[in-house]
């Protein structure tokens, strides 16, 4: 999840973008089949809402918007390919792996991981508080791409 010529991931600030790639090594190495487990502790709705509203008052209109949602086709296609390809080749021939995840699960974990991105990115401009309020189950993987850990 490297930034390519003319990538609008370029237009975030090099902090964010060096957050941003520590957190995607940590989450590639993460297993799909616990998922399920960073969904179960995902934000209810009207809370998700307000920390939406929040994040995107952050973001605002300009250039960094674009390397926002960037990051975020990033992370999404990298976490359903992952959960895609968990559930192919040997081991569905095997019955190893079954998908345990409903398709509420698919969008909670989603949308907690789609937070907790933001959250990388906007790390500077979040009080500590709002942070972990924020990153849920997430938080311990983003203070260590933050370095704050």
């Amino acid at each position: 999840m490297t930034p390519q010529a003319g990538d609008p991931i370029d237009r975030l600030s090099p902090g964010a973008r060096d957050r941003l790639d520590r957190f995607a090594e940590a989450f590639q190495l993460l297993d799909s089949d616990l998922y399920t487990v960073f969904a179960a502790s995902s934000h209810d709705p009207e809370d998700r809402m307000a920390a939406l509203a929040r994040v995107q008052e952050l973001i605002g209109q300009g250039p960094r918007r674009e390397g926002v949602l960037a990051a975020l086709s990033e992370f999404r296609e990298f976490a359903v390919r992952s959960a895609t390809e968990a559930l192919g080749g040997s081991n569905a021939a095997l019955l190893t792996r079954t998908n345990v995840a409903t398709a509420e699960d698919r969008v909670r974990f989603l949308a907690s991981l789609e937070l907790a991105v933001v959250t990388v990115i906007l790390w500077d401009e979040i009080e500590p508080e709002e942070r972990a309020q924020f990153l849920g189950p997430w938080e311990e993987m983003a203070e260590q791409a933050s370095g704050t850990s």
